[in-house]
């Protein structure tokens, strides 16, 4: 597998402001669910499926690129602080689809590994 990692910065460099305001306002959403509506955040992982396939596009969502992610030689990513300590936004990552949709923004040709039933978003279509 090539290292996604060029493909997705190019991208997200030439993102409008639009796109990077709509990343921001959902880091403060996952930020708030985890922190006061805990309980919505566990069930619907509860209902997530799929496994991460490590392509690190979640790691773009933020103003930048996060300074713990990195890529192997088999483009797989991995984050620094995995076992140290990671925030809970990283943790639940996606909480539900409308996080797929964001990620989409960032990477639409990369689909993510994890879906919800019912849901429609270009990762669950794989395209």
């Amino acid at each position: 597998m090539a290292n996604p990692a060029p493909a997705i910065d190019s991208y997200y460099r030439h993102a409008t402001l639009r796109i990077r305001l709509i990343l921001l306002r959902g880091v403060a959403r996952r930020f708030f669910l985890n922190v006061f509506n805990k309980r919505y955040v566990r069930e619907s992982l509860a209902h997530r499926h799929g496994e991460c396939r490590r392509c690190g596009v979640c790691c773009h969502l933020v103003a930048n690129t996060c300074g713990a992610l990195r890529f192997d030689k088999d483009g797989q990513s991995s984050c620094r602080l995995y076992t140290l300590y990671r925030l809970p936004n990283c943790c639940s990552f996606p909480i539900d689809a409308r996080d797929l949709a964001d990620r989409d923004l960032v990477a639409p040709d990369i689909p993510c590994g994890y879906s919800w039933p019912g849901s429609v978003t270009r990762s669950a279509r794989g395209s």
